[in-house]
């Protein structure tokens, strides 16, 4: 059996589901885009203008994707995802669903309507029976021409390493480029415990597009190692 192979079996075959996952789909109709893109063009954007400049590195790195790909950054605040739309701009932003963590964006549904409406976050399952479920929707997305922002790392940290595979599993099944992210200054913005923002300046450092590949593990470790030379990029930007 070859590895795509066991990983289908692993999630349950290719297309099978184990249970009914709330998709949201709402949130990607288009009166819920066109109120999410006013909400982002109108408030978010602005209001991260104000509490948190950005300085985007490596912009010209989205003019080589022709399609959806998936956006792997390392995590270190709630802040992070409002950010990384902020940073990868309006033509990436309208076809691109961040995976969102179940347990916390969705523990109520206030809390991931508004999430979803706003953002276009969509619920991840990170362990259990119904990660697989959370994975094969994804591809789902990516197959009607959605990107996808995830957050391999699944703790907090400035480092770029320890990465879960299941990106890897969404970009080699669906043969998308992986596009590496690098976050700077955010744990000091939002700092962990903080509900509130403090006023600070952040880098984000984009690096070129990754084949996607057919080796998981592969496609792992040069994901690493792009977000390692990103935050290089990044940290020689802040010494000169």
């Amino acid at each position: 059996m070859s590895e795509r192979e066991q990983s289908q079996a692993a999630q349950g075959g290719p297309s099978r589901r184990r249970g009914p996952v709330p998709t949201w789909s709402w949130a990607r109709t288009p009166p819920a885009r066109l109120v999410r893109s006013g909400i982002q063009y109108g408030a978010l954007v602005p209001l991260l203008k104000f509490i948190a400049p950005s300085t985007v590195i490596g912009k010209r790195n989205l003019g080589k994707l022709k399609g959806p790909a998936v956006f792997v950054a390392n995590h270190q605040s709630h802040f992070d995802a409002p950010v990384c739309l902020a940073a990868l701009g309006g033509r990436i932003r309208r076809r691109l669903v961040v995976a969102a963590a179940a347990d916390y964006f969705y523990s109520s549904a206030v809390k991931g309507a508004a999430a979803s409406l706003a953002l276009g976050t969509v619920p991840f399952v990170r362990s259990g029976g119904s990660s697989r479920e959370s994975l094969q929707f994804l591809k789902d997305l990516v197959g009607k021409g959605w990107s996808v922002l995830i957050f391999p790392s699944g703790t907090r940290g400035t480092g770029a390493s320890g990465f879960k595979k299941g990106f890897a599993y969404l970009a080699i099944d669906t043969q998308v480029p992986v596009v590496p992210l690098y976050l700077h200054g955010l744990d000091q913005v939002m700092p962990k415990g903080s509900f509130i923002p403090l006023p600070g300046g952040v880098v984000v450092g984009i690096g070129p597009p990754i084949a996607p590949g057919d080796d998981y593990n592969d496609l792992v470790r040069r994901a690493e190692a792009g977000v390692a030379e990103v935050r290089t990029v990044v940290k020689g930007w802040e010494g000169t």
